[in-house]
This record gives structure tokens, sequence and C-alpha cells, in this order.
């Protein structure tokens, strides 16, 4: 095997490393977090903040618009899991249900997470679509779903083989224009 850096190179910069991969992956107990809830339940933490100092004005209405551009086929979608979190952290501050709105815009590889089942796994091996069931909460909590149709042209995705209550657009861009014109604002992660 060769190596671009030699063996005691390599050590060395291991030792400067610090903890190891697997002591930094282990969770850490924080204060106030809950891992989902309560109004996405299979996903979407948040921690509660006792002491804003930032004041939400009274009757602002919420209305973002998200991009989900990447793909995972082993794990639910790490872009998806923030429409989540932007729901719950706002329920549990006390904001009506009524004033938080959403919609997500997908297209690049983020329309993997809108496969149904049978054709997720009759793309990848068999496997059920890991992003399924938070995909469906959050179409049950009036999430707009909205599929990139230049994305599914290119792609060969049928209309057939999303989610139901997935819409698609005829292009991201389409669906982007009009989410802005009605109000929501973009929210870039």
């Amino acid at each position: 095997m060769s190596s671009l850096f030699p063996r005691r190179t390599i050590i060395l910069l291991a030792a400067l490393a610090g903890p190891t991969l697997a002591a930094q992956a282990r969770p850490r107990a924080i204060p106030g977090m809950t891992p989902s809830g309560p109004v996405i339940q299979s996903t979407g933490q948040s921690v509660k903040v006792d002491d804003a100092t930032f004041v939400i004005p009274d009757g602002h209405v919420f209305k973002a618009v998200f991009e989900i551009t990447e793909g995972d086929t082993t794990a639910v979608n790490a872009q998806v899991t923030t429409i989540a979190r932007y729901l719950n952290v706002h329920a549990r501050h006390g904001v009506p249900k009524e004033r938080v709105q959403a919609a997500a815009v997908f297209h690049g590889s983020g329309w993997l997470a809108l496969l149904s089942d049978s054709a997720f796994g009759a793309r990848y091996g068999g496997k059920p679509n890991p992003s399924k069931r938070v995909i469906e909460e959050l179409l049950a909590n009036n999430v707009q779903l909205v599929l990139c149709g230049q994305t599914a042209g290119f792609r060969g995705v049928k209309r057939s083989e999303l989610l139901p209550g997935v819409q698609l657009a005829i292009s991201a861009m389409t669906a982007f224009n009009v989410f802005q014109s009605q109000g929501y604002q973009f929210n870039p992660w």
C-alpha cells in the first residue's frame, strides 16, 4: 500500500487530531433537548430556549420554503429533518400551528426522499425509503412538498412513483417563484 505521507507523519497527524472519531460521535446530553415533537414525531430535534431576547412580533406568520438538493439511500434525508425541526421548534415555543407554514422544493438528488417504498426498492435493492415516514408526517401537517419536473424528467422519475401528496412542478425555478410570490421566505439551510 502506498501513501502520500510517510507512516510517521500519519501517526503524528492522528495524535494531533485529538479525540477519536468514535468519541466525537457519542451523543452528549443537552438540557432541554428533545429528539422530536411536538408536531413531527419521527425527527426534528430542538432545544427549549427559556431566556430568548429576540422577540417574535405578535401575530407574526412564519412562511419558509426550503431547498432540498441532497439525497441519501441509507438514512433519513438530513435536509428534510430541518423542516421537521422548523415546525417542532416553533410549536415548542408557543407559536400556534396555523402561524407556521412550510414548503420544500426538491431537485438534484433530493428526489430520492419522495419515492414510494416500491419505487425506492426497485432502484436500491429492495430497500424501503428511509425518509418515507417523515415525508408522510410533513404532508399530514400541510407542508407542501414539490418535486422539480426537470429533475424528474432527467432522472426518469414517474409521477406514479412519488409518495401520495407530493406535487410535481414544471421546474424548481417555477415552484420557488410561486412560493416567494405567496410570501414564503427562502430558508438557506
